[in-house]
């Protein structure tokens, strides 16, 4: 069924109550592999809330296709990819506590044959403080509405200089799985990451690490690579999801510093450099 643009544009999601402890965050921790010497959570982890994928979060799936059901809105799981995420920090966020996670849609972009979904998300502390707030892009295969379709944002172009610096993390094989258990309503079952009939269904050869858990990583391996181990620099972190990284590969990040922003790029080394995500780490 087509995207209902005018129905689903603008829609707010039911806020979600995120609730976490020192296990969440200690399994987080390991789940992304950050390094011991850092201290505090990566703003990444506001991804494991309850509601923080909108109307695409594991809170919202039906049992049966179309899994997402929302006015103006019926998907299939196997048909999204994410193809952005940005996460802005307002305030630290501590080791455990109380959150509500409020999402809306901003925006339907056409792309043709496919859409994609535009949507923020806030993670609001108990106090009313909001701790980190997010835009998404989801893309929805076979879901393009439009006549005329936006114009994607071009990749910033690689520097033509040297990388300054270049990090390499090796992924573990049960990654998809660790990252997989952080969430709260999360199912081994039914995805593209720890369910292998699932994946090989949607045309992978395999299950695929979450797009959400390599932006996570590549995080982590910034923070320590450039900012001393020092999270709470991180102002804003983008990334583009431009492929798809397996279980038990490298994720190689080059960087190239200037004009007070970390541009980055990952690639998969085993793959003959295949990239994977781009992006930008700002510090504050």
């Amino acid at each position: 069924m087509p995207i209902d643009v005018p129905t689903a544009t603008g829609l707010v999601i039911p806020a979600q109550e995120f609730r976490w402890d020192e296990g969440d965050a200690r399994r987080y921790r390991h789940a992304v592999g950050q390094p011991h010497r850092q201290t505090g959570l990566l703003p990444t982890f506001a991804m494991t809330a309850p509601g923080a994928f909108g109307v695409a979060s594991p809170d919202f799936y039906h049992r049966q296709p179309p899994e997402i059901r929302f006015p103006g809105l019926r998907l299939q799981l196997a048909t999204l990819l994410q193809q952005e995420q940005e996460l802005r920090v307002h305030a630290r966020i501590p080791e455990s506590g109380t959150a509500w996670c409020h999402s809306r849609v901003l925006d339907i972009e056409n792309r043709g044959s496919a859409a994609v979904l535009v949507q923020r998300t806030d993670l609001v502390g108990a106090d009313g403080v909001t701790l980190v707030s997010g835009i998404s892009r989801i893309h929805a295969r076979g879901e393009g509405t439009a006549t005329r379709p936006a114009v994607r944002p071009a990749d910033p172009p690689v520097p033509a200089r040297p990388a300054d610096v270049e990090v390499v993390v090796r992924t573990d094989d049960q990654q998809a799985v660790w990252y997989q258990r952080c969430g709260k309503n999360n199912s081994m079952h039914g995805n593209v990451h720890t369910d292998t009939t699932f994946a090989r269904a949607a045309g992978l050869d395999r299950p695929i690490m979450q797009g959400v858990c390599t932006y996570a990583m590549v995080c982590a391996a910034l923070v320590d690579a450039l900012l001393d181990a020092d999270i709470a620099r991180v102002h804003t972190y983008t990334g583009r999801f431009t492929g798809i990284v397996f279980p038990g590969e490298s994720l190689c990040t080059r960087v190239w510093t200037g004009d007070g922003a970390h541009h980055y790029r990952t690639t998969v080394p085993e793959r003959g450099d295949e990239p994977v995500l781009t992006g930008v780490l700002r510090t504050g």
